[in-house]
């Protein structure tokens, strides 16, 4: 048994990075000649391609089960803004669905598989969203992991294999 030392108990649980550059919103859609067409369309595709190489360098791995993500859109404040925080455009879930679809076949199958978000927008020096991925699955195996050797040691009398 191997004592004190659960490094690889937590590895691939979680991910979190930084994706830099201004945040692009996904659904604002234009209609020409009876086609909805998106308003920054090669733009999404270049924010939603750096999600995605930003995830695989942080080695995210393609969860197979739910998974919890946390999104901080980190924006410019412009300098006659006086107030604190940044409840302008562009809206949260049009940023958040952006996103979810850049982390589509990376960090998960489908977005379906996110059973758990957070979303905040807050001003910063540096544009970009940090973000987190924790797969639930690995996390829940982790727990029952830590819980049978915390079980184990104390069956055990706290012997020295529990330091």
């Amino acid at each position: 048994m191997k004592h004190g030392n659960f490094g690889e108990a937590i590895t691939g649980i979680s991910a979190q990075f930084f994706v830099n550059g201004r945040p692009i919103p996904q659904g604002s859609l234009k209609f020409i000649n009876g086609h909805a067409i998106h308003v920054r369309a090669q733009d999404l595709a270049l924010w939603r391609a750096d999600i995605a190489n930003n995830a695989r360098a942080a080695k995210v791995e393609k969860a197979q089960e739910g998974v919890e993500v946390h999104l901080t859109f980190v924006m410019l404040k412009p300098k006659t803004v006086k107030r604190v925080e940044p409840f302008v455009r562009p809206d949260i879930d049009k940023l958040v669905r952006a996103v979810l679809d850049g982390l589509t076949g990376v960090a998960y199958e489908d977005d379906q598989q996110v059973v758990k978000l957070t979303a905040i927008k807050e001003y910063g020096t540096t544009e970009g969203v940090w973000i987190r991925i924790v797969d639930k699955d690995k996390l829940r195996r982790s727990l029952i992991k830590s819980e049978n050797f915390i079980d184990d040691c104390f069956r055990n009398d706290m012997d020295s294999n529990c330091d």
